[in-house]
């Protein structure tokens, strides 16, 4: 098989672009009474952006007590039992290569699940990246909704097949009739990522389960909750795993859990899914020794999980109320980062904010050029965000 050697995509959240004329027309056309801004709707789509993107991590770093809003991290940082428990044990026997089952074993008996059908990797990305790989080799497409965590399609389009990518609907949601338009017998891979990243916008479970029921003979539905804490009512796709639908669960632990730093993610899915996968899976090679003794401990602290959960509610109510003061119009979603339209290009104003250290993201990587993506921080971080902010605008 040839692979087209183009790997632009692989740098979120560079490439995987909609066009931004099919991006804002979704937009347009919905009702009138539309909570995207009417700068937004006229923002023309063949506009040249003259300044320089900005890039994820800036040159050398983030400066040492920089206020990092950029990545969706989690502002409490890990559980002090991870913490305790790699002081004591995490790097004791870094000479050796890891045992994976104690992981994978926590992992289903959390889920309710048999560890059989349970893969754990370097992060969910290893399965975003795997998957397309497993599943595609013979042929077909994927089908997602646009703006969104495009790994896969990438992947997809490396391998020179076809990434079907629908607009997202009003205040950035996905279109699940438009997705089920777009599906055909040549349809391999339906992903979502639920909530949706940049937007935040998550499906109930009856969405869901809609999608499922319209998967094509052979297609497989990969469904991305890094957020799942935030989704609807507290359902999980899981629920389809365990009815034997052809749904592959991911999950990471590098957010609610804190744990970005340490590499390591897990794939859900029945037994015809989770073989097709273990074809390209990387195994016990995936997670390194630190990662191997955190996952349990971090997964067993609930309480920590519930107490980002709080920081993130409060700190949207905090964020929105100053944005709104400050004329910006954020979007209204439950996740631990939201979009937010500035009414005006929001690059200059990153830009800016960059100056002063605090890290926001420009929304023109997703084509969304008025609006930036803000992650929920500390209650003293998103202080300091919004008075530099209102020096600005």
């Amino acid at each position: 098989m040839d692979f087209v050697n183009d790997r632009s995509w692989s740098c979120y959240p560079q490439g995987l672009r909609a066009t931004r004329r099919a991006f804002l027309q979704t937009f347009a056309t919905a009702a009138a009474a539309s909570a995207l801004p009417q700068a937004a709707r006229a923002q023309d789509a063949s506009a040249k952006i003259s300044d320089e993107p900005i890039p994820g991590f800036p040159p050398g770093g983030f400066p040492r007590g920089s206020t990092r809003l950029s990545f969706n991290e989690n502002p409490l940082g890990p559980s002090p039992k991870v913490l305790e428990a790699l002081s004591a044990n995490g790097l004791v026997e870094a000479h050796r290569y890891n045992y994976i089952d104690p992981v994978i074993d926590a992992i289903a008996k959390h889920h309710d699940v048999p560890p059989k059908n349970v893969l754990i990797g370097c992060g969910s990305t290893e399965f975003l990246q795997f998957v397309p790989w497993a599943v595609l080799k013979d042929g077909g497409n994927i089908v997602l909704p646009t703006p969104t965590y495009g790994w896969s399609a990438g992947v997809a389009e490396s391998m020179g097949r076809e990434a079907v990518r629908v607009p997202l609907g009003q205040l950035g949601t996905v279109d699940v009739a438009g997705l089920k338009r777009a599906m055909t017998a040549e349809t391999r891979i339906l992903y979502i990522a639920n909530p949706n990243n940049p937007t935040g916008a998550a499906l109930d479970q009856d969405a869901v389960g809609e999608l499922v029921e319209a998967l094509p003979e052979g297609a497989i539905f990969l469904v991305d909750e890094a957020y799942h804490d935030f989704l609807p009512d507290g359902k999980s796709a899981l629920d389809f795993v365990r009815r034997d639908a052809p749904v592959l669960v991911l999950r990471t632990y590098s957010k609610a859990f804190g744990l970005a730093g340490l590499r390591l993610g897990y794939a859900i899915g029945p037994d015809a899914v989770i073989e097709k996968v273990k074809s390209v899976w990387w195994g016990d090679f995936g997670i390194n020794s630190a990662a191997h003794i955190a996952g349990p401990v971090a997964l067993a602290d609930q309480d920590h999980v519930h107490r980002y959960i709080r920081i993130v509610d409060e700190g949207l109510d905090q964020l929105r109320t100053g944005l709104k003061a400050l004329g910006g119009e954020p979007f209204p979603h439950r996740a631990p980062f939201f979009m937010v339209d500035m009414k005006q290009r929001a690059r200059p104003i990153v830009r800016q904010l960059l100056e002063k250290e605090i890290f926001v993201r420009d929304g023109s990587s997703w084509d969304m050029p008025s609006f930036m993506r803000v992650s929920v921080g500390t209650a003293e971080e998103n202080d300091i965000f919004l008075k530099a902010l209102k020096k600005l605008v």
